[in-house]
């Protein structure tokens, strides 16, 4: 029986090592947790990936946004694609748009180059455009030559 003490609390059980809570039956193995550390872990689990979630969607809201639909970067609220984690600086669209994209079998997403004007507009004041970096970057990366 010692060898059944949980690992959180040390209770260790008098006699059974499986019970039924409800519809289900909970069964105590070595080096395991007890029914009430079992649920305080899963209840703290699941309090930490909320927490977690709302830090991405606060971090992600601050982002800028899909190019494609305008949403946030980190997808719909409550939606299975939803980020979990803060988007990354290269990400241009949603989830739910990259999606759309791989099954429309259509490739990865190359930004509009800048235009001449553009690039001499940015030279003079601060250009307002949430996507201006990338776009410059894009325009490095992939030059209008090579676009099809």
């Amino acid at each position: 029986m010692d060898s059944l003490a949980c690992v959180d609390c040390g209770d260790v059980p008098e006699e059974e090592s499986s019970w039924v809570y409800g519809s289900r039956q909970w069964t105590r193995r070595p080096g395991g947790h007890c029914w009430s550390c079992h649920q305080d872990r899963k209840q703290r689990l699941e309090r930490e990936a909320e927490e977690q979630l709302e830090a991405a969607r606060t971090a992600n809201a601050a982002l800028r946004p899909c190019w494609t639909c305008r949403g946030s970067i980190g997808g719909e609220e409550g939606s299975k694609l939803e980020l979990r984690e803060k988007a990354g600086p290269d990400r241009l669209e949603c989830p739910k748009c990259v999606q759309a994209r791989a099954a429309q079998d259509l490739g990865p997403l190359v930004l509009p180059v800048p235009t001449k004007r553009e690039l001499v507009a940015a030279l003079v004041s601060a250009w307002d455009d949430p996507w201006w970096e990338d776009r410059v970057l894009h325009a490095k990366l992939y030059p209008a030559k090579d676009r099809v």
